[in-house]
């Protein structure tokens, strides 16, 4: 009897064992189903290839998202070889997709590096193509878009904060001058008199505008009179009836612009002084070339003498017969009656 009730309670006792390790098992599968569920484990899948410059703080295994939602993982990232290099990249990463969002990613679609957080990991994010482009097929390339690193943002930010703190020391030195009455600014703040100066300036102008547009003067005369304004229309109807005049050849410009003869006159005018030209051009040609009197008057110092000396000698006997004809030979009488 006692070894059949300690016989009733091991088998119990190994019935509440197996018990548990079922129930064990079965949370533990449904703990499994449910992070491949979240995790997309379990679904088929086809991969991309995405080429990179550079995949600082990227790792193998890390999420892929699809505009924010995660529809894989990173499969492998390895070097591309030398010979093989273009665009500057120097990396491949091979990305495992769902097949669920295959016609969401598309040959205008864009990958990019994004951040989990401020200081997360990296992971891929995929922005999705549009209905015109094709559907990426299993190895195709996904353009990699241009992704803002933490390093060069951080970099960035700094030397903006050295220019503006820069820029606010030299508003400090700015500020400080115009305090202290430096420059036209400082003294404009500080100087009463050049403020009162400008007041009476401006005072000045207000009452020179009141005065303009109440008529006076000649500018305010000029804006407020129509009379000006009649004229100028009388003008413009002048100039106009003028040109319509020339425009018909009425008068003498408008003969003179619609006639050839004037044309042709002064054509021949300059045909005449051209030919006048060219034989004052022969003239001075034959006058300086050989060895003629005026080439020598010309060319020859001693000729120039002696004909300057004559001149001179003419000149004295000239005037020498003015004074005393008489002695150039004696006085002839002629008696008609002896």
């Amino acid at each position: 009897m006692s070894d059949s009730l300690h016989r009733r309670r091991f088998e119990w006792r190994q019935a509440r064992v197996a018990g548990l390790i079922i129930v064990g098992l079965l949370l533990l599968a449904y703990g499994v189903y449910r992070i491949g569920k979240v995790f997309d484990v379990f679904a088929s899948r086809y991969e991309l290839v995405m080429l990179l410059p550079s995949a600082l703080g990227l790792r193998e295994g890390a999420p892929v998202a699809l505009a924010g939602q995660q529809i894989g993982q990173v499969e492998e990232i390895g070097f591309i070889p030398v010979r093989l290099k273009t665009g500057g990249n120097n990396l491949f990463v091979r990305i495992a997709l769902s097949e669920d969002v295959r016609d969401q990613i598309r040959e205008d679609s864009r990958a990019v590096l994004r951040t989990q957080g401020l200081l997360g990991d990296k992971f891929v994010n995929i922005e999705p193509g549009s209905a015109g482009a094709a559907i990426l097929e299993q190895g195709d390339t996904l353009e990699a878009g241009q992704s803002v690193d933490l390093e060069e943002f951080m970099t960035r930010a700094a030397v903006a904060l050295d220019t503006a703190n820069a820029i606010v020391a030299d508003l400090r030195d700015l500020t400080h001058g115009i305090e202290h009455g430096e420059g036209t600014i400082g003294q404009l703040v500080t100087d009463e008199k050049l403020y009162n100066r400008m007041v009476r300036a401006t005072g000045q102008l207000e009452t020179m505008l009141v005065g303009i547009n109440n008529g006076e003067g000649a500018l305010g005369r000029l804006i407020r009179d129509p009379t000006l304004y009649t004229r100028l229309v009388s003008t413009a109807a002048r100039v106009d009836s003028l040109s319509a005049m020339i425009v018909a050849r009425d008068g003498t410009i408008g003969r003179l612009l619609g006639s050839d003869s004037l044309y042709n006159h002064i054509l021949g005018g300059v045909s005449r002084a051209d030919s006048a030209i060219t034989r004052l051009d022969g003239f001075v040609g034959r006058a300086t070339a050989g060895d003629g009197t005026l080439q020598r008057l010309m060319t020859d110092p001693a000729l120039y003498e002696e004909f300057l000396k004559a001149v001179v000698d003419l000149q004295s006997l000239v005037r020498a017969i003015r004074e005393d004809p008489s002695r150039i030979g004696p006085r002839i009488t002629i008696d008609v009656f002896d």
